[in-house]
């Protein structure tokens, strides 16, 4: 009678199962890991999944294969941006979806029902609850009695209602803070055409010269006008005084080599070191850690400013102790021998090893939700930073939950520009097969669990195609690289001519051109076809461990 074998694999996020009989595999299921790896209810969720198996494919398993598990937590931590010191300037406001107008304006701030009787230029406040008809109405008064008003500051969301209404071209911005700006003695109003970067308020020397500066100043309007590079709109005052300077907040700190580092001055240097060098983060001790300034990140892919903010995402890894006889107690459960042969990495190297045109010597990258373990013949590495860490940076980055973000984060986005029309990433333009749904019009949308799944209006579709890929470089090729010289400095070897990508993101259709753009000349990449040299249908990128357990299991 042939033996068929289970081949069980419990990760951190998901648990896999591969069913091979007489070399012929049968078939393979997954789920969500139940609980922590390790844990009996992570082993009896995997008993579950066997008995799914044998349900689906009709066959009914003799024997099981584990590996020796050892949980591995991750955690993604998110650090907001800290405000850059700008000395007497303040942004009120930058980038509103709805100003009106066009122009600047350098004056001080008016309250709209109180008299002006000097003839410098004024600034316009509309406090909220005030509609739009009423404040109109209040602006065109003062403008027919001689105020020379040159800019109009809104706290509603009506500054396009509001300019309509007004007979002189003057700039209007909603969404103002006029508590703030009434407090400050001078302001700097700019009001451009949608996309047109500001000039003035971008400009330090001019900026410098509207709001009389001091030369100690100089450095203030350097640092704020950086912030507004990219904005249409915008409004600066300029407090009487510095006030009281907040103490710095207290900002996650790396220990590395001995030295406490700030986190996020940590995160430039962070690809270039090797995976461990990072000991502890605050207090708590860690196995690695990997994080990404979003802040660098729109730099890199010269996105614009105020499109992906400035927070730091790290990734952490810890190791867990050895738990309970994983191998016995999946035993029990099955009613069935189940034997413990070899490692996770030693499994998963042995099913990527399946895969169509793979050579001995191939190094496999397992890619999963929170690390990248990369084994060569001689030795692995397991680095933090992967799928859940790309997932919560585009989170982050689109305002989106993360069951979104799983999603958006794929592959290749569309605008949609017409109930049945729409922009791809290239510039092309096509029809879609349904209608869309009148929510999306005019928003990115990419292929979600129940058809398009509309996620941003703030970007351009090759805008976000840019940062997207620039996100995948940080998160994978990056991580990748500094794994591999690690590998490299462990075991005094190059890495092979080839490597295989397997794992849940290996399956993103951009991964591979990501990393292929990052490997040294001369090494290939490719990713894995687990089974495809197997009787039976291949598995495809997955299922690599869960494949390897069992054929270790048939050959012993």
């Amino acid at each position: 009678m042939t033996a068929v074998v289970a081949g069980v694999d419990i990760g951190n996020a998901t648990t896999e199962v591969a069913v091979l009989a007489g070399g012929r595999l049968l078939g393979t299921d997954r789920l969500p890991t139940r609980g922590r790896k390790g844990s009996a209810e992570s082993v009896r969720g995997a008993a579950a999944l066997v008995r799914r198996a044998e349900r689906r494919l009709g066959v009914q398993v003799t024997e099981a294969s584990i590996a020796p598990l050892r949980a591995v937590d991750t955690a993604t931590l998110a650090v907001p941006a800290l405000p850059p010191r700008t000395g007497r300037l303040r942004v009120l406001a930058a980038g509103v979806p709805t100003p009106g107008g066009a122009g600047t304006c350098v004056g001080q701030p008016l309250d709209l029902d109180a008299p002006d009787p000097t003839a410098e230029p004024r600034i316009v406040l509309v406090p909220p609850g005030l509609g739009y008809a009423a404040a109109a109405a209040q602006v065109r008064r003062l403008i027919d009695t001689g105020v020379p008003v040159g800019a109009v500051l809104a706290a509603g969301d009506e500054g396009v209602l509001i300019a309509n209404r007004l007979a002189a071209p003057v700039p209007v911005i909603d969404q103002v803070d006029t508590v703030a700006a009434a407090a400050c003695p001078l302001l700097a109003v700019e009001v451009r055409a949608p996309g047109q970067p500001l000039t003035m308020l971008t400009d330090p020397v001019a900026l410098g010269a509207a709001l009389r500066l001091g030369d100690g100043e100089a450095a203030d309007a350097v640092t704020l006008s950086r912030l507004l590079l990219d904005y249409s709109n915008a409004v600066i005052g300029l407090a009487a005084t510095n006030g009281a300077q907040p103490s710095e907040p207290a900002e996650p700190w790396v220990v590395a080599g001995g030295h406490r580092v700030p986190l996020r001055t940590a995160c430039a240097e962070l690809p270039g070191w090797p995976v461990g060098a990072i000991s502890a983060l605050d207090q708590a001790p860690v196995d690695d850690l990997y994080a990404l300034d979003l802040a660098l990140v729109a730099d890199s892919a010269t996105a614009r400013r105020g499109s992906t903010g400035r927070t730091v995402l790290a990734a952490s890894l810890h190791r867990a102790g050895a738990g309970p006889d994983h191998a016995a107690l999946l035993g029990e459960l099955l009613g069935r021998p189940v034997h413990c042969l070899i490692s996770e990495p030693a499994a998963a190297r042995l099913g990527a090893r399946t895969t169509p045109g793979a050579r001995d010597d191939a190094t496999v990258v397992d890619v999963g939700a929170g690390t990248i373990d990369v084994i060569a013949p001689d030795g692995e590495v397991v680095a933090a930073g992967a799928g859940d860490l790309l997932t919560a940076a585009v989170a982050e980055l689109l305002t989106l939950p993360r069951a979104a973000a799983d999603w958006v984060k794929r592959g290749p986005c569309l605008r949609v520009t017409g109930s049945q029309r729409f922009e791809a990433e290239d510039g092309s333009h096509g029809f879609l097969d349904r209608p869309a749904a009148a929510a999306a019009l005019g928003m990115l949308a990419a292929p979600g669990p129940a058809g398009l799944l509309p996620f941003d209006r703030r970007h351009s579709p090759a805008e976000w195609r840019a940062i997207r890929l620039r996100l995948k470089e940080a998160v994978f090729a990056a991580n990748l690289l500094r794994a591999l010289r690690t590998l490299s400095t462990q075991t005094s070897a190059q890495p092979g001519a080839q490597v295989l990508i397997v794992g849940g993101p290996a399956g993103d259709d951009e991964l591979l051109g990501v990393l292929l753009r990052a490997l040294p000349g001369g090494v290939t990449a490719g990713r894995g076809n687990v089974g495809g040299t197997l009787p039976g249908t291949p598995a495809g990128h997955r299922h690599a461990a869960a494949l390897g357990l069992a054929l270790a299991a048939g050959a012993g």
